[in-house]
């Protein structure tokens, strides 16, 4: 009688993890194939009787990790589609705060298309709050939300205040100031109001520099953000 093979894709080996005061017992192979750094984990050698993961005594310790951050994380890593209807506890996370966690640990871990999914998913969350999206921009690493939402925080009719700089820090904080208080933006010729000088609209000049208002959506402070906070285009 021929030994049984291990199917090649439907024969997983588990590994446990304790993240605070919880155990985690999940498929390793998911964690391999979607991050180097837990791949070159389980490459590690180790001592013949001591092999970490393998059971809820000896568990895998993740250190300055939440748990719901890591519940979060492994919702996406392992979705349950049949069971994802609501109230379900599995379903794929729907929160700024949860989607937030996601980002963090796949950043920190190298889940590359988990991480790529996860700002794909915070976009619409963040349309209404650039002060969040520049923060995360800047924790992060997501430069293409910088722009978009230093633009949309300089446009604003609120000066910049203590929760800028909690949020962005001073630094930032002051350069958002120093844009604001400027108020230097390149602006179409068509659009009158805003001509510091008069100009022949018979001239083939498609942009001005002007000044316009705080709070005016047509002022666009595209370039001197991308000057100012040293953004390439």
């Amino acid at each position: 009688m021929s030994v049984p093979k291990h199917h090649e894709h439907f024969y997983f080996t588990f590994v446990t993890f304790l993240v605070e005061d919880c155990l985690f017992r999940v498929p390793r192979d998911t964690l391999e194939s979607q991050s180097d750094i837990f791949r070159d984990l389980f490459l590690l050698p180790v001592q013949a009787d001591k092999v970490e993961g393998y059971s809820d005594t000896d568990p895998i310790v993740l250190e300055g990790i939440l748990k719901e951050e890591f519940q979060s994380l492994m919702k996406v890593l392992y979705p349950m589609p049949l069971t994802r209807l609501p109230p379900s506890p599995d379903r794929l996370p729907s929160t700024l705060e949860e989607w937030t966690g996601i980002l963090k640990l796949s950043k920190m871990w190298s889940f590359t298309r988990i991480q790529e999914f996860a700002i794909q998913q915070m976009e619409p969350m963040l349309a209404t709050r650039p002060l969040d999206k520049v923060a995360l921009a800047q924790d992060y690493g997501v430069t293409e939300w910088l722009v978009p939402g230093l633009l949309q925080l300089a446009r604003r009719e609120e000066p910049v205040g203590l929760e800028d700089v909690r949020k962005l820090g001073l630094d930032t904080a002051l350069k958002l100031a120093d844009i604001r208080e400027s108020a230097q933006s390149t602006m179409p010729t068509w659009a009158g109001r805003y001509y510091m000088n008069p100009i022949d609209r018979s001239v083939d000049m498609p942009n001005i520099t002007a000044t316009g208002p705080r709070g005016s959506t047509l002022c666009d402070y595209t370039n001197r953000i991308r000057q100012v906070f040293n953004i390439q285009e």
